[in-house]
């Protein structure tokens, strides 16, 4: 009787703690704009944070019907976020051409997608910058030529290396 309980508050404070969460997430899900450059930070902190929750959730009891995340909705979401801004893209572009500046919208927009998908994320705590100098040590990435190695293939070859 006792464990059983026990096992209901425990049960109960799960759901509520679920709940938060939820809520929490689609509150900076709200208040966060979609990236126009597929900037993956603010997307995995929130993503990661949700599923680091939901697996531990999921080991410590079984899931039921209506308990159970679907994780597929963020990608979803994402899809048809991006067919709603190329469909107001195709739109414009019928509008453009109507008053005979389809090129020139088309070019600006070609311009403004490369210029929004170029830009750089910020860095992830521990990842190595490709400039050694930056690095802990001075430590290269992996696949960088330095002066001892084109040294070392132009006096020995590439395949004997000392």
């Amino acid at each position: 009787m006792y464990g059983v309980d026990i096992k209901e508050k425990l049960d109960a404070y799960r759901r509520q703690r679920r709940r938060q969460e939820m809520i929490k997430i689609f509150k900076n899900t709200i208040q966060i704009p979609p990236s126009w450059n597929g900037d993956e930070t603010i997307k995995d902190s929130l993503t990661t944070t949700f599923l680091d929750d939901v697996e531990d959730v999921q080991d410590m009891e079984s899931t039921c019907s209506d308990d159970s995340i679907d994780r597929s909705r963020y990608t979803v979401i994402q899809k048809v976020t991006y067919l709603l801004y190329f469909l107001l893209w195709v739109t414009l572009y019928i509008i453009m051409i109507k008053f005979e500046f389809g090129a020139v919208y088309f070019v600006l927009s070609a311009l403004m997608f490369i210029w929004l998908n170029t830009h750089s994320r910020p860095k992830k705590l521990g990842e190595l910058s490709a400039y050694s100098v930056f690095n802990p040590d001075c430590k290269a990435i992996e696949g960088t030529l330095d002066a001892s190695q084109f040294e070392r293939e132009i006096r020995y070859g590439i395949g004997n290396v000392r």
